[in-house]
């Protein structure tokens, strides 16, 4: 009898085994003959093995005992469950699991990809472009073929590149692909999405304009590629013929180091003195942490552009080239005349680092309050740290990304209706280097400005026809008083303004600067 019992169970044991080792007979066997179940799985089955996604020796370090089950199959019924950092560790690192289940909610990500996503065009990484075209090929080799095929196709009809599924497989690249014109990479510490007004006018407007000459390709980076870039493996071959970096870069030293070894020229572009970046400013201990590195890429470029005449003389003349700002056109239009009716408003504009510019209005604005019915609107200028009293201005809250001049620009044009602009900056050093773009932006907002007299603005403002200048309270006092009480004035102050802007402030001079740079 007891002989019998053990006959069974070595039957049992070697059916079992049996059946682990038959894919569809096990699929079957735990789907209870379901017909939608054996076919959603065996599909996976043959799919994920032929996709090879699933590294055989990775899964065994975490899964020690298969119980005789293929590891394929184990995965899709115990593996499946465990972590998704953990399945990481042996599903191909091509195939982001995190971000698979954050864009397309699955918790099962590779299981939704091989029965329904890849029908429905998902992506498995953050830079895929469509390059998994079968389920029926190893998708480690897949990927990168096609990666490298229709990237080279991209670089090769395009003037203007700024998509990172181009840009960051692009850079690593082991070959350069063969273009006949001048390829530019183009380097920022602002992200490329929601671009900031710096890097949109002094890199994006003009390079986009630019590139429709059809000499050069550029090449776009901005903050949001570095993080997914592997900074080593960039510039392994002369993939640029020439490389703009805009004021400052986490890895800087790395790129001059690459760039003079595979004989690129380099440009520098700064909109500030961040050389002379004060000690009392919150960028100082960053600024000056990484100085060396700043210096030693100036020393190395070929040209260094700036805004202004004051900037360059902080270099060597014999490199630097002058491009001032200009009215970029194809984000805020024109206002036709200055406001016509309501009540009387002053305003201010800036960023959240001008305390000190605002403070010194702060008396004029209280004795002009004295005298005059009107509200003082602040936009940005102070931050909360700043603890500032809001019984001399109006503070107007700030629109969501409001770094992103696309989109800043025209909701400044539709929110303020100003009579008279404000525009105080310190005499400082670090000031005395910016640039007169506000004097540019308020012409076409349609106000007119009064202005601290340095040669920030005293080299742009005729006192009195284009714009006021004033250098103590006296003068703000005496200047904003005649604007309040004479419409026509402000009127005629604002036009000549925009006179001076259409006629001196034009892009298509600042780009025929920059072909003239890039194409030397």
């Amino acid at each position: 009898m007891l002989t019998d019992i053990n006959k069974l169970r070595v039957e049992i044991m070697l059916f079992s085994k049996s059946i682990k080792n038959n894919p569809k007979a096990y699929i079957a066997l735990k789907s209870k003959g379901n017909p939608q179940k054996i076919s959603k799985y065996q599909k996976a089955y043959s799919r994920i093995k032929s996709l090879k996604v699933i590294d055989e020796g990775g899964y065994l370090a975490v899964h020690n005992n298969l119980n005789d089950l293929d590891y394929i199959l184990h995965y899709l019924y115990y593996g499946i469950n465990d972590p998704l950092d953990v399945q990481q560790s042996y599903v191909s690192d091509v195939f982001n699991l995190d971000f698979y289940k954050n864009t397309y909610g699955s918790e099962k990500p590779l299981l939704d990809y091989v029965t329904d996503g890849f029908f429905k065009g998902n992506y498995i990484n953050a830079l895929d472009n469509g390059y998994i075209n079968t389920l029926e090929m190893d998708l480690y080799k897949q990927y990168f073929s096609n990666e490298k095929s229709k990237v080279e196709d991209i670089v090769s009809t395009s003037f203007y590149i700024r998509d990172k599924k181009t840009l960051i497989p692009y850079i690593q690249r082991e070959n350069p692909v063969d273009i006949e014109r001048i390829r530019v990479g183009v380097f920022t510490n602002d992200p490329f999405e929601n671009l900031a007004p710096c890097p949109y006018i002094r890199l994006h407007e003009l390079f986009s304009e630019l590139s429709k000459s059809g000499k050069y390709t550029f090449f776009m980076y901005g903050m949001d590629s570095y993080a997914m870039m592997n900074i080593e493996n960039i510039l392994r071959c002369r993939l640029f013929d020439v490389v703009v970096v805009q004021r400052i870069l986490p890895f800087l030293d790395l790129l001059r180091e690459k760039c003079e070894k595979l004989g690129i020229r380099l440009i520098y572009e700064t909109d500030d003195d961040l050389l002379g970046v004060e000690e009392n400013s919150p960028s100082y201990e960053y600024v000056n942490r990484v100085s060396q590195s700043i210096i030693d890429y100036i020393d190395a470029s070929d040209v260094v552009t700036v805004t202004t005449p004051s900037l360059a003389s902080k270099f060597d003349d014999k490199k630097t080239v002058i491009i001032p700002n200009y009215y970029v056109n194809s984000v805020f239009d024109i206002k036709d005349d200055v406001k016509s009716e309501g009540p009387l408003k002053l305003g201010y504009y800036g960023t959240l680092t001008h305390s000190k510019d605002l403070f010194l209005i702060k008396n004029v604005i209280l004795k002009l309050k004295e005298k005059y019915d009107f509200d003082f609107e602040v936009i940005g200028g102070f931050n909360a740290a700043d603890n500032v009293d809001e019984d001399w201005f109006k503070a107007v809250e700030l629109p969501p990304n409001n770094m992103d001049f696309e989109n800043f620009m025209p909701w400044l044009s539709d929110t303020i209706d100003w009579d008279i602009a404000i525009v105080p900056l310190e005499d400082s050093p670090f000031n005395q280097c910016k640039s007169e773009l506000k004097f540019i932006e308020l012409a076409v907002l349609a106000v007119p400005g009064v202005y601290s007299d340095m040669c920030v603005y005293n080299s742009v403002i005729t006192d009195g026809v284009d714009g006021f200048l004033a250098k103590d309270d006296e003068e703000w006092l005496e200047k904003i008083e005649k604007l309040i009480l004479d419409k026509d004035l402000r009127h005629q102050i604002r036009q000549n303004a925009l006179d001076k802007v259409l006629k001196d402030y034009d892009i298509k001079d600042r780009v025929q600067s920059w072909d003239e740079i890039l194409s030397n």
